[in-house]
């Protein structure tokens, strides 16, 4: 009983500090084209219009 509430704990943790870094990264991510063009490293793609990594 107590090692299946350790190993859902476990799994929680994990899967939380995996998708965090993702969740930030989306956040930051330019939106428009004008923040895009000043983004470094970035391109905007005309066909999904999104911002990209070159």
């Amino acid at each position: 009983m107590i090692s299946k509430i350790v190993r859902g704990a476990v799994l929680t943790g994990v899967l939380v500090a995996f998708s965090a870094p993702i969740v930030a990264n989306a956040a930051d991510a330019p939106k428009t084209k004008a923040e895009c063009k000043k983004a470094k490293d970035m391109k905007w793609d005309k066909t999904t219009k999104t911002c990209v990594k070159k």
